[in-house]
């Protein structure tokens, strides 16, 4: 369902439309939602609608990342870590079709889809980050994805070219102090930011939300298509478990069976 009486309804909304949204609060298995018409952008015909629900939350964040805040060109040397995550996998996708160089940080158990993305993968647990990625490129590189915070931040800011940029796109909370951790990691990538030669950035999650981003958002829709993702699924419970109800999914999420978005479906 689509609250008109917030916003007005663009011509593109009518009876049938396929759309999608990018929402940071989750709906949990909901049938129908109710959603302000901003919140929206138009599926085209030719996604399909599995990877449509796969797209909004981690790759438009992804996009967001690439194109706002690592102002990201081809043959640009980037560094991304956790790399085979949500957002982490959604910008090696995107950014081996941008001509990137990569580096992603992995467990040894994921670096094999690092490679198929033709991307140098770095085992954080046995090799030193910053001594593989210096051994290619001595005076560091462009950009720098990082969503850990903590120590890392400062280090990873050191990893940076003249002139490059560290994105912090989340932080890593301890149990208990995740408000608090995020607050503390956010002021310390604004006091590197004071640091010459180089600059932060901070990214919230799903950009879509942002009446700036908003457009990037809908022309992201426009230009998708679902050849380009890696999106698979399984009846009820994605494509490890194959459980009729949703709790294998989660099992399977928890064991680390299956990567990027599962996607439940009830047809």
């Amino acid at each position: 369902m689509v609250d008109h009486h917030a916003d007005p309804a663009p011509p593109w909304l009518v009876a049938g439309a396929r759309v999608a949204a990018c929402l940071t609060r989750m709906g949990g298995y909901r049938e129908y939602a109710n959603l302000p018409v901003r919140l929206l952008a138009p599926v085209p015909d030719g996604l399909d609608t599995l990877a449509a629900a796969a797209l909004p939350l981690d790759y438009l964040t992804a996009l967001s990342l690439l194109d706002r805040h690592g102002r990201a060109r081809p043959g640009d040397t980037v560094l991304i870590h956790s790399a085979t995550g949500g957002v982490g996998d959604a910008l090696c996708q995107l950014g081996a079709h941008r001509g990137l160089v990569m580096y992603g940080t992995a467990s040894e158990r994921s670096l094999h889809r690092l490679r198929d993305y033709d991307i140098v993968p770095i085992d954080y647990r046995r090799q030193d980050v910053a001594q593989v990625v210096r051994a290619k490129h001595p005076e560091g590189v462009r950009i720098v994805y990082d969503h850990l915070g903590g120590a890392s931040m400062r280090a990873n800011h050191r990893l940076l070219a003249p002139g490059g940029v560290l994105v912090s796109y989340a932080f890593m909370g301890r149990p208990g102090h995740v408000l608090a951790d995020t607050v503390r990691g956010a002021v310390r990538n604004r006091m590197l930011n004071l640091l010459p030669g180089k600059r932060t950035a901070l990214s919230a999650r799903c950009p879509g939300r942002s009446p700036r981003t908003r457009p990037s958002t809908r022309h992201y829709s426009r230009t998708s298509s679902s050849s380009h993702w890696g999106v698979t699924s399984g009846h009820g419970s994605g494509p490890a478990s194959h459980s009729p109800r949703p709790t294998g999914a989660h099992r399977a999420l928890e064991r680390r069976d299956v990567h990027g978005k599962v996607i439940l479906t009830t047809f």
